[in-house]
């Protein structure tokens, strides 16, 4: 399912909390409840495929064993980074992204997918192939629910979302807390990275060599230390956790989220446990984000 989105206007954002279909319970209601209701969530973020700072190959074993281990595959935003592609132009480069999620479906068809929008991947040419991709035609839109629902179940792909909640879980990318968290920020925000490759042989030579320069002497890990302080950037997201209707935010404890390249795990800040996965880019600590938590039932009607 793909929730329907428009990357240029100012609209809230598209957020959904995944549910269990009813009668996925079996057995005895009171001794099953909790068991089935469990959920395990692995969140995998900013791979940066495609673009020649990605160290990828390093981090396949350990993104395969979260998957193996979960039951929703949140991929967090940033999979691929088509300003930035080594591999071709841009029609190409989305070619190889959907081959890429769709091996990963084949390998794992008992597993829901979600795909989280990031800056990197929110150019609205990708955002329709993913929604091709899907499989499904149907349609929601965050501003036409209260409360949108997506159901947990094999075999089952959500995209066009900026968040998602998994019981007291809020997944997101991370971008949401840019230009101010504000909404039509946010599209400018995203706007930046919606260039790509038009059939040139190489990608744009300055911009890669000063970027690979910057990769090889470390210098983008200072330049995200200080754009992105720890606790200024998790208090900026609880912010916007706030702004949001109230069933996103209450009964959130724990939030899940990429962008920064900063590994958080479990920490602490006003209440809530914060974790970011870092992201496979070179000399950038990478490690998936896996939690269990309990999911509801989804609402008949």
């Amino acid at each position: 399912m793909s929730i329907d989105h428009a990357p240029h206007d100012n609209s809230s954002p598209n957020i959904a909390t995944l549910v269990r279909p009813e009668g996925t319970l079996a057995g005895d209601p009171a001794d099953a409840l909790d068991a089935n209701n469990v959920c395990t969530a692995a969140f995998i973020s900013d791979l940066h495929l495609l673009s020649s700072r990605c160290n990828y190959r390093d981090h396949e074993f350990a993104i395969r064993n979260a998957i193996e281990a979960a039951d929703v595959c949140v991929w967090g935003g940033d999979l691929f980074d088509f300003c930035w592609s080594c591999e071709g132009d841009g029609p190409k480069s989305r070619r190889l992204a959907i081959e890429w999620l769709d091996r990963w479906k084949r390998e794992f068809p008992m597993k829901t997918f979600v795909y989280l929008t990031g800056n990197h991947d929110a150019q609205p040419e990708f955002q329709d192939a993913l929604a091709q991709w899907s499989g499904n035609t149907h349609q929601i839109s965050s501003d036409q629910s209260p409360r949108p629902e997506l159901s947990i179940q094999p075999a089952a792909v959500h995209v066009g979302l900026d968040a998602v909640r998994i019981g007291d879980c809020l997944m997101v990318h991370g971008d949401v807390i840019e230009r101010g968290g504000m909404d039509g920020g946010l599209a400018a925000y995203r706007s930046r990275w919606q260039h790509e490759r038009t059939g040139a042989d190489r990608p744009p030579a300055i911009r890669n060599s000063v970027y690979n320069a910057a990769v090889k002497a470390r210098l983008h890990l200072a330049t995200a230390g200080v754009a992105h302080r720890r606790k200024d950037v998790c208090l900026r997201l609880l912010r916007w956790t706030r702004s949001q209707p109230d069933w996103v935010s209450d009964g959130v404890r724990r939030i899940v989220f990429g962008h920064t390249h900063r590994r958080l795990r479990g920490v602490h800040i006003a209440g809530y446990e914060f974790y970011n996965g870092g992201a496979t880019v070179k000399h950038v600590p990478f490690a998936p984000i896996v939690l269990e938590t309990e999911v509801s039932t989804e609402r008949s009607g």
